[in-house]
């Protein structure tokens, strides 16, 4: 079966976010479950690397040298700046079939700042499979693995302010089963698992995720499904004392509004128990449009509601996130990329603590990108990367600007 409905690319799923899995369940019967769900969770890992695009043949090499300015690397108030130079290489591999799809895609990043004499390694793998054992049922799996140095502003990873090596895994395994013509159900669990290597960041943010979710789906009309969606989230910190279990109950429609936009949305309550400290609630939404042309594609994301904390002596956060990117073929050979990320976080300290609020903290990462394809396998690229974050307490916040350009060469 393929897949019709692209699932939107966001937030490079690193992030155990409900909306990637969403739109998944979304697509499953707007359209045929298949190839593109596959292919999607490497596109975004590729463009991670620059490489936004798939091969025609099963097995693919990427390799691709940047060389660049960055004026803050250490993200500090006190800016340090220093050139750099980053090699990458994506090895991707798809296979469809008419039952099974599959697609793996790894990416190496090796990077040197010249004037900090210090080297980053990084590396991430995604591996997706979709089999369709019958007219009604499949089998979704999404392994994502990845281990980073950058911090991450499309999730809640850790603290944006912070360069330090991490591992973080999103495991997703789903099971979709079609009742009836118009009836579906999705009984899916979400892992996830983040570790730094620095003990002192760990031990307020290494923790593991447990998501169990269920969805019910109703087909009102070939072009709008209506969505009742149960969550059931287990946070078990290594050190830090805030482990929490959470209750998401929510209702949504994703809807066809014309052959190339689709709108999902969905909100309800969410219960948060944290062990030691009490309970709290909170409204909870998550949306996004996407609108694909054949040179041009919009996708947008916004949600809102709890995080896990990624600021010391906070014990539980509520976000408002959003995220857009749009791509635009300006000719045969030109190509553009604009990606922005937003979000707001409202922090709380621990009940027992007596401190209430510990403050708000806003964070934007934006970055405009061109590309310029010389041949089939050539290609030239320039990227412009703004990031900055307010202050928070005694946490200063900082700006940073990077400048890069290189080449992509496929094997």
């Amino acid at each position: 079966m393929i897949l019709s409905c692209r699932i939107l690319r966001v937030r490079n799923r690193n992030r155990v976010d409900s909306l990637p899995l969403a739109l998944l369940i979304a697509a499953c019967f707007l359209a045929p479950v298949g190839e593109a769900m596959s292919q999607d969770a490497a596109v975004s890992a590729s463009e991670a690397s620059g490489v936004g695009w798939l091969p025609a043949v099963p097995i693919q090499i990427t390799a691709g040298l940047d060389l660049g300015y960055d004026d803050n690397v250490t993200q500090s108030p006190n800016p340090e700046g220093s050139w750099s130079a980053k090699e990458n290489i994506v090895l991707t591999y798809a296979r469809p079939s008419e039952r099974t799809q599959v697609s793996l895609i790894g990416v190496g990043r090796f990077e040197q700042f010249f004037d900090l004499g210090t080297d980053d390694k990084n590396g991430n793998i995604t591996l997706s499979i979709a089999h369709s054992s019958s007219t009604r049922l499949l089998f979704y799996t999404n392994i994502y693995a990845a281990y980073e140095t950058e911090p991450d502003f499309k999730s809640d990873v850790g603290p944006e302010n912070v360069r330090a090596d991490h591992f973080n895994t999103v495991d997703i395994f789903a099971v979709t089963y079609q009742w009836l013509p118009r009836l579906s159900s999705v009984t899916n669990f979400t892992f996830q698992r983040v570790k730094y290597t620095d003990a002192t960041i760990g031990a307020q943010q290494d923790r593991i995720d447990s998501t169990f979710g269920e969805t019910i789906q109703f087909s009102l009309t070939s072009r709008t499904n209506l969505v009742g969606d149960y969550r059931y989230q287990i946070t078990d910190y290594d050190t830090a004392p805030i482990d929490s279990t959470t209750h998401y109950l929510l209702a949504g429609i994703n809807h066809h509004l014309t052959e190339h936009l689709i709108v999902h949305a969905s909100g309800g309550p969410s219960l948060r128990s944290l062990k030691d400290d009490g309970d709290s609630t909170s409204p909870y939404f998550e949306g996004s449009l996407e609108y694909i042309r054949s040179n041009h594609s919009l996708n947008w994301t916004t949600s809102y509601g709890f995080e896990a904390p990624t600021q010391a002596n906070t014990s539980t956060r509520q976000t408002f996130r959003t995220g857009l990117v749009l791509t635009y073929n300006l000719t045969s050979r030109l190509s553009s990329t604009t990606a922005v990320y937003f979000h707001h976080d409202e922090n709380q300290s621990s009940a027992s603590s007596g401190t209430g609020s510990a403050g708000s903290q806003d964070s934007l990462d934006l970055l405009l990108g061109f590309g310029y394809t010389i041949n089939k396998r050539l290609a030239l690229r320039f990227n412009y990367n703004h990031t900055s974050q307010s202050s928070l307490g005694g946490t200063p916040g900082y700006s940073r600007n990077s400048y890069s350009a290189g080449l992509t060469y496929a094997y």
